[in-house]
C-alpha cells in the first residue's frame, strides 16, 4: 500500500501532455521570436523609409525654392503655400526657414493660421549652419510628435540662407506599424493553432498504447496475472514494449509458483532462527548502548583535543604578530602626526608667501601702467618735436629762397639756412627713432601687464589649491587621531586574547580525564562482544540451512534479473 501511495505521489506529467508540450513550446517560442524579429525589422525598415521620404521631400522643397533664394525673391504668396500644402495629402508637412525663422509652412496653429515666424531649435540651426543635415524622431510640433528632417539651403554666394524642413506625424507611422504587427500576430496564431491540432493528434496515437501498457503493468504490480494486453501501435519501440509486457506476464506466472513452494520451507527455518536470535537481543542492546557512548565520547574528545590544540598554537602566533603590528602601527601613527603638523605649518608659510606674491604682482602692474603713461607723454613730446622739425625745414627752405634773391648779400644767410635745414632733418630723424623706441617700450609694457595678470591668476589658483590641501591635512589629522584610538582598542583586545589562550590550555588538561572514561567504556564493550560471539556461533547452523533455501529462491527469480540486464 505504501508503495502504491508513493507511486501516486511521484506521478508527474503524462506522456500525452509531454509530447504536446515538446511540440508546442518550440513552435510557440519560434513563432513568437520570428514574429518579434519580423516586427523589429519592419519597424526599422519603415523608419528608414520615413527618413528617406522626408529627405527626398526636403530636397525637392529646396530645389523648388532654389531659384527664388538665389535671387532673394522668396515670397509668402499663394503659389508657395500651394506647393507646400500639396504634400499634406501624403501626411507630410513642409516648411522653409529663412535663417532659423519659419518663412513658408504648411503647418497650422491651433487657431488654424499658418505656423510662420516661429524659431527653430538653436542646436538644429547650428548643425545646418555647419552644412550638415538633421534627422530626429519624437520631436514635438504643436501638440503632436513628428519625424523631422532639416537640411541647409544656400544663397548665390554659397552661404547658408536657411533650412528646408520636412516632417511626418508619428501617429500615422505608428498606426501603419500596428496594423502590420496585428497581421503578423494573426498569421503566427493561425500557424500555431494548425500545428497544435496536428501535435494533439500524433500525441494521442502515441499515448493511447502506452496508457494500456501502463494499465496492464499496474495490474501485474497488484498481483493480477490473468490479464490480456490487447493494443497495437505503428511505433517500433512501443511494439517492443507491448511484447516485453506479455513476456513479463508469462515469466511472473511461472516464477510465483516456484516462490510459493520455497516460501513454505523458508518459513520453518526462519522460526528457528528467530528463537535462537531472541536470546542475543539483550546482549546486542547492551553493545549498542556502550558503542554509542564510546562513539559519542571519543568523537567529542577527538574534536575538542584537535580543535583546542590547533587554536592554542594559532592563537599564540596571532597574539605575537598582533603585538608586533601594534608597535609598528603606533610608531607609524606618531610619524604621520608629526609629518601632518609640519605639512600644515608649511602650508601656512606657502599661503602667506602667495599673498605677498599677489601684492608684488599688483605693484609691478601699477608701475608698468605708470611707465605706460610716461611713455605716452614722451610720445606726445616726440610728435611735437617732429612738428617743430617740419616747421624748421619749411622755414629753412624759405630762408634759402630769400638768400638766393638777395644775391651776394644773402650768402651768409644761406649758410645759416642750410645749417638750420640739417638741424631740422637731424631732429626729425631722432624724433622718428625716439617714436620707434616708444612703440617698442609700449608693446613690452603691455606684454608685461599681461604676464603680470597671468602670474596673478596662477597665484590666485595656487592659493585655492593650497587652501584645499590645508583642509585635507586637517581631515588627515582627524583620521590619524581615530587610528590611534583604534590601536589602543586593539591593544586591549590582545590582552583579552592572551586570557582566552590560558583558558584553552586549562581545557586541554581536562581532556586527560575524559580519555580515562573512554578506556573504561571500551572494556565494557569488549565483554559484551564476547557474549555476542557465543550467540552468533549457535545461529550459524541455522544460517546455512536458510542460505540453501535462499539459493532456490534466487534460481526462481534469476530470469527477471537476466531480463533487466538485457534491456
Amino acid at each position: 500500500m505504501k508503495n502504491v501511495k508513493n507511486a501516486k505521489k511521484r506521478r508527474g506529467l503524462s506522456i500525452y501532455l509531454m509530447q504536446v508540450l515538446f511540440a508546442l513550446i518550440p513552435l510557440i517560442v519560434g513563432a513568437v521570436a520570428l514574429t518579434a524579429m519580423a516586427v523589429v525589422q519592419l519597424n526599422n525598415s519603415m523608419e528608414r523609409e520615413v527618413y528617406e521620404r522626408l529627405e527626398m521631400t526636403a530636397i525637392g522643397a529646396a530645389n523648388y525654392f532654389e531659384a527664388d533664394i538665389k535671387s532673394d525673391t522668396v515670397a509668402q504668396d499663394s503659389e508657395s503655400f500651394a506647393y507646400v500644402d500639396s504634400f499634406s495629402e501624403n501626411g507630410i508637412d513642409i516648411s522653409l526657414f529663412k535663417g532659423d525663422v519659419s518663412y513658408v509652412s504648411s503647418l497650422k496653429n491651433e487657431n488654424g493660421s499658418r505656423d510662420i515666424g516661429t524659431t527653430a531649435d538653436s542646436k538644429i540651426w547650428e548643425t545646418c549652419q555647419s552644412g550638415e543635415t538633421v534627422s530626429k524622431d519624437h520631436v514635438l510640433v504643436g501638440s503632436e510628435k513628428y519625424y523631422v528632417y532639416y537640411m541647409p539651403v544656400y544663397n548665390l554666394k554659397g552661404e547658408v540662407w536657411g533650412m528646408a524642413f520636412a516632417g511626418e506625424s508619428m501617429s500615422i507611422v505608428l498606426a501603419a506599424e500596428n496594423k502590420v504587427v496585428l497581421s503578423s500576430c494573426i498569421i503566427a496564431a493561425v500557424i500555431i493553432i494548425i500545428f497544435a491540432a496536428l501535435a494533439f493528434m500524433l500525441a494521442k496515437r502515441v499515448a493511447n498504447p502506452i496508457k494500456k501498457i501502463a494499465s496492464a503493468s499496474g495490474e501485474l504490480s497488484k498481483g493480477n496475472l490473468n490479464i490480456n494486453v490487447h493494443t497495437k501501435s505503428n511505433v517500433t519501440e512501443i511494439m517492443s514494449l507491448i511484447d516485453s509486457t506479455r513476456n513479463l506476464q508469462s515469466a511472473l506466472t511461472g516464477a510465483i509458483e516456484t516462490v510459493k513452494i520455497s516460501a513454505g520451507n523458508l518459513s520453518g527455518a526462519v522460526v528457528e532462527v528467530d528463537e535462537k536470535t531472541s536470546h542475543n537481543v539483550d546482549s546486542v542492546s547492551q553493545i549498542n548502548v556502550a558503542i554509542s557512548e564510546v562513539a559519542k565520547t571519543s568523537h567529542s574528545v577527538a574534536e575538542s583535543a584537535q580543535s583546542m590544540a590547533e587554536k592554542a598554537v594559532e592563537l599564540g602566533k596571532n597574539i605575537e604578530h598582533l603585538n608586533d603590528n601594534i608597535v609598528i602601527l603606533k610608531d607609524a601613527s606618531d610619524e604621520i602626526t608629526a609629518a601632518n603638523h609640519e605639512a600644515s605649518d608649511y602650508m601656512e608659510t606657502v599661503l602667506k608667501s602667495s599673498d605677498e606674491s599677489v601684492e608684488a604682482v599688483n605693484e609691478i602692474s601699477e608701475k608698468v601702467l605708470a611707465t605706460n603713461e610716461a611713455v605716452s607723454t614722451i610720445s606726445e613730446s616726440v610728435q611735437m618735436i617732429d612738428e617743430i622739425a617740419k616747421q624748421t625745414q619749411l622755414l629753412s627752405l624759405n630762408a634759402s629762397i630769400e638768400a638766393a634773391r638777395a644775391g651776394e648779400a644773402g650768402k651768409g644767410f644761406a649758410v645759416v639756412a642750410e645749417s638750420i635745414k640739417e638741424l631740422a632733418e637731424s631732429s626729425s630723424e631722432n624724433a622718428a627713432k625716439i617714436g620707434e623706441i616708444v612703440q617698442k617700450v609700449t608693446g613690452i609694457s603691455g606684454q608685461t601687464v599681461e604676464v603680470a595678470e597671468k602670474v596673478k591668476n596662477i597665484i590666485e589658483a595656487e592659493r585655492g589649491y593650497i587652501s584645499d590641501t590645508q583642509n585635507k591635512f586637517t581631515v588627515l589629522s582627524g583620521a590619524v587621531d581615530n587610528s590611534v584610538e583604534g590601536i589602543n582598542a586593539i591593544t586591549d583586545m590582545a590582552a583579552e586574547l592572551d586570557r582566552i589562550k590560558d583558558e584553552l590550555t586549562n581545557a586541554t588538561t581536562d581532556l586527560g580525564a575524559i580519555s580515562e572514561e573512554l578506556g573504561a567504556s571500551a572494556e565494557e564493550v569488549s565483554a559484551s562482544c564476547a557474549t555476542v560471539t557465543e550467540a552468533c556461533a549457535d545461529t550459524h547452523g541455522q544460517t546455512e540451512e536458510m542460505r540453501s533455501i535462499n539459493e532456490n529462491l534466487e534460481e526462481a527469480v534469476a530470469f527477471f534479473g537476466t531480463g533487466v540486464s538485457g534491456q
